[in-house]
């Protein structure tokens, strides 16, 4: 298993995504918009938030794991909580510029975060970290 891709803000994530868009693997394009929906609900709200004990107790504990190690590994395969995955034949621009829609919202959103959905609430910077990495981390799943 190669090391994985460490992005901590998501200027850096776009600039990695856009650079891979060039040559897109399968599956690019569903990814890069199952991040945006991600960004999307820290400002709308998740639509299905996780039980209490996983937002107060064990939720906190993995972000902080991941803020601290810098990078994430979740199941690139499952959806956000209460959403439908994107379509899986999305193409590679489209799911790129609603990555791209999701993180100019996100840069010129001035007011309180929605909680997540498993860590409960989230600084604006760990949001952005967090943000980076699972972008990240889908890109990883995708380039391996």
């Amino acid at each position: 298993m190669s090391a994985p891709r460490r992005l901590a803000t998501l200027e850096a994530a776009l600039v990695e995504a856009r650079a891979i868009s060039n040559a897109a693997p399968p599956g690019f394009g569903a990814a890069m918009a199952h991040c945006a929906q991600s960004i999307v609900c820290s400002i709308d709200g998740y639509p299905k938030p996780a039980g209490w004990l996983v937002r107060a107790v064990l939720g906190p504990l993995v972000l902080r794991r991941f803020l601290r190690q810098g990078f994430m590994r979740h199941d690139t395969r499952a959806p956000v909580p209460g959403l439908a995955p994107p379509e899986a034949s999305l193409d590679a621009a489209e799911g790129l510029a609603r990555l791209e829609a999701a993180v100019a919202r996100f840069s010129a959103h001035g007011g309180t975060l929605a909680p997540h959905f498993a860590y409960g609430a989230v600084s604006r910077d760990a949001y952005e970290a967090v943000h980076a990495m699972h972008v990240a981390n889908h890109l990883d799943a995708l380039t391996v």
